[in-house]
């Protein structure tokens, strides 16, 4: 899938229809289609607790059905020439790496790896899913690394850091991750190209001046989130008879909630 603002720039004119939606006609799969899950990771059991979460390999699986569709439609060669012109645009690995460093959940506590090893073992896991794809026919793949998640309002909460400051080991983590991600894109770019490329997009770099300078972007918290606070449960959310705090402007805010950005940010 491409995200909206990377399709906006693109020429499109809505959002990508998600696989799973009740009213997402199969013919859609000729405009793109977004294959993506909330609370979903590059692991199978990331973001299990949450129901109906749908892993990376389930969505390749999602997206190989969509093939299947498309052989039906116009035939093998026709469905290999069009899909080797589409974008596969993977932004995923933030739900992994959050469920490596919070807190564990009792009765479902797992003695954890060393973070070098789970670096190895996400790289890994989406490598084989960026092959399937290849296998599939896709050859021009943008690949999003994981941002500076040590600075997002939950884990600065939990590790009882002040405002400015964000949590170190996290975002050493994430780099590391993310160095070795990058290298494996440019074995990718030498085994399977010119025909495939593999682009890494660096959002960690990129979020990370946009919270080191947010006076120059135009906002004016990059601490609190806008919605939420700082304390368990750190959701954000509206019912009948309560809702969580809502800042004013979320315009001025980088963090949405707890967990994720604003929509300007």
């Amino acid at each position: 899938m491409i995200s909206w603002n990377s399709g906006q720039e693109l020429g499109a004119k809505s959002f990508p229809p998600p696989y799973l939606a009740p009213d997402t006609q199969a013919s859609s799969i000729l405009r793109g289609i977004n294959y993506a899950s909330g609370a979903s990771g590059i692991f199978y059991k990331t973001g299990f607790l949450f129901i109906g979460r749908v892993p990376l390999r389930e969505q390749v699986n999602n997206f190989e059905q969509s093939r299947s569709y498309m052989v039906n439609v116009m035939g093998e060669i026709s469905t290999r020439e069009f899909i080797k012109k589409a974008i596969f645009s993977l932004t995923i690995g933030s739900n992994d790496v959050l469920n490596y460093v919070q807190p564990s959940i009792p009765f479902f506590a797992q003695d954890k790896v060393s973070p070098n090893m789970y670096q190895d073992f996400m790289v890994s896991n989406l490598t084989l899913q960026l092959k399937r794809l290849h296998e599939l026919g896709a050859r021009k793949f943008i690949v999003v690394g994981v941002g500076p998640l040590g600075c997002i309002p939950f884990i600065r909460a939990i590790n009882l850091l002040p405002s400015g400051h964000c949590f170190g080991e996290v975002n050493d983590m994430i780099q590391g991750y993310n160095k070795k991600l990058n290298g494996v894109l440019d074995q990718l770019n030498q085994e399977l190209g010119p025909e495939a490329i593999f682009v890494y997009a660096n959002s960690y770099d990129i979020f990370m001046k946009i919270i080191v300078n947010y006076h120059q972007y135009g906002f004016k918290d990059a601490d609190a989130p806008c919605c939420g606070g700082y304390f368990p449960p750190f959701v954000c959310f509206m019912s009948r008879n309560s809702s969580s705090s809502l800042c004013g402007d979320r315009s001025k805010y980088v963090f949405w909630d707890a967990y994720h950005p604003t929509e300007v940010a």
